[in-house]
């Protein structure tokens, strides 16, 4: 079992799909280890190519993978999920370091719908 710090930072996402009917996409990802740990990036308002540069520390406690998703902030009614995808950590826990573009995926028609780029960090 792998334990230790998991320090992600979620640099930035590309060419985000608009799910809004009027304006853009007020996006920001919600990054889940699993379901009693997640975080969440800020909202950046009508932005299709948003800059984070925010950092997230978890514990790990031998979770395989780390659920990337990428949600529209509604002011009325629910966030809409623009898009998905899953990170193997196996890699991650091996070298200690990962930088990656993340593809984000629809659930219903698995076309690209961006790229979110991730620099993950890991420590026993």
């Amino acid at each position: 079992m792998t334990k230790g710090n998991l320090k992600i930072t979620v640099v930035e996402a590309k060419k985000l799909t608009d799910v809004d009917l009027f304006g853009k996409s007020d996006p920001y990802v919600k990054l889940i280890l699993n379901e009693h740990k997640s975080q969440s990036t800020s909202i950046k308002k009508n932005d299709l190519n948003p800059k984070y540069n925010e950092d997230f520390n978890f514990i790990t406690d031998g979770e395989n993978e780390l659920k990337v998703e990428v949600w529209d902030r509604n002011t009325i009614g629910s966030d809409e999920l623009i898009g998905s995808e899953v990170v193997p950590l196996a890699q991650v826990y091996k070298s200690g370091y990962l930088d990656t573009w993340v593809k984000i995926k629809s659930s219903h028609d698995k076309r690209s719908h961006g790229e979110v780029k991730l620099i993950l960090e890991f420590a026993y």
